[in-house]
């Protein structure tokens, strides 16, 4: 198991919180720990998906980060440090970690949250020895794209790549979700 970045806290001035209704108070940006898998499902749902996550950080597979404000998970990245499931993105950017499932919870959005979020996977993708970074995003979230754009992230110049998953609702069997996203990567 790998180590990884320490918490870091932030007061609510310098992400935004303390303008807006009931997110205030400081946020913190730590990787979660087994311990907090009920509080993340509480807040965030997603049983499934986070129990996967922190049992591929215990495997050194990656980092699954929280953002906390006044003890309480609004948000979440997951820093995938295993080689991508898309043949493209595993032939041409062999080795760079990707990050994936950024969101952040609806009141707390538009604070600065996702931000710090994504700093908090290039300080611990940069201390785990990685020089480039890469994150996907949807051809339909020109929002998002704009975002990560505006955080130093450039397109890959391969085009775009269909990427899909499994989500788990409840207790029926498992959906598989495909996407068309744009590739973009960051120097570290």
């Amino acid at each position: 198991v790998h180590a990884v970045s320490p918490s870091r806290s932030v007061p609510a001035s310098s992400y935004g919180a303390g303008n807006r209704g009931d997110a205030r108070g400081e946020m913190e940006i730590r990787p979660a720990s087994e311990a907090d898998l009920p509080g993340l499902v509480a807040a965030l749902g997603q049983r499934h998906f986070f129990s996967d996550r922190l049992g591929r950080q215990r495997a050194g597979g990656g980092v699954l980060l929280v953002a906390w404000v006044d003890g309480r998970p609004v948000g979440d990245v997951f820093l995938d440090r295993e080689p991508a499931t898309e043949p493209a993105v595993r032939r041409r950017l062999p080795g760079v970690p990707t990050l994936s499932h950024l969101e952040v919870l609806g009141p707390f959005q538009r604070r600065g949250i996702g931000t710090a979020l994504i700093r908090g996977g290039e300080d611990t993708a940069r201390q785990l020895g990685h020089r480039r970074l890469a994150i996907g995003v949807g051809v339909d979230n020109p929002s998002a794209r704009r975002l990560y754009e505006r955080l130093g992230y450039i397109d890959w110049g391969h085009g775009t790549v269909e990427t899909s998953w499994q989500e788990h609702h409840g207790t029926g069997p498992p959906v598989t979700v495909t996407e068309t996203i744009h590739m973009l990567v960051r120097r570290l």
